[in-house]
């Protein structure tokens, strides 16, 4: 299975747009996730993707904001969604016969606010035995060695991702970022 999360930080652009659909088709992820696409889901054409063979099958709820991560499948696929907040939207799915589960976060700015995040990622996956995929922009590090700054990261928010991690036994997978230089 193939999962393709972007923060694409506005898709309502040719450029973006273009780029988008050059990585599905490249690509051929079963499911991707857009976080600050910057539009109205209404607003977006799903027809070039329905071409593609895909489909939007879940947004975030932001309540009076609108949905900052989207999310979309293979057409052949029918998640189930299992919950959907501010931060994160999560669901099952069978492929090649097995039942997991997923969830795309994006995860506020806020160290506090995140801190609900991983009590609300921490009961789904006590509440829904399930191998898990956590995938997404969770806006902290495990440590310093992931930051390029001159400053100093506060240990609050490394610390509560690290025990989250660890209490879940989670295992890091290696990501890529916009490159520097």
């Amino acid at each position: 299975m193939k999962c393709l999360y972007w923060n694409l930080r506005g898709i309502a652009n040719s450029p973006t747009s273009l780029a988008l659909k050059k990585l599905l088709v490249s690509n051929k992820p079963d499911f991707f996730f857009i976080s600050e696409p910057w539009l109205d889901i209404s607003k977006f054409s799903t027809f070039w993707l329905h071409k593609l063979g895909y489909k939007l099958f879940c947004v975030n709820n932001r309540g009076n904001l609108t949905p900052n991560l989207w999310c979309f499948c293979s057409i052949n696929l029918n998640p189930i969604v299992i919950h959907i907040d501010e931060q994160l939207v999560s669901f099952q799915t069978l492929y090649n016969g097995q039942i997991f589960a997923i969830a795309a976060i994006y995860a506020s700015t806020c160290h506090i606010k995140r801190r609900h995040l991983w009590e609300t990622l921490t009961f789904l996956q006590s509440n829904n035995l399930l191998p898990w995929c956590m995938i997404g922009d969770l806006n902290t590090i495990l440590g310093s060695h992931e930051q390029r700054s001159n400053f100093r990261p506060s240990s609050t928010p490394i610390h509560d991702f690290q025990n989250w991690s660890n209490t879940n036994n989670l295992i890091h997978v290696p990501t890529r970022g916009a490159s520097s230089g």
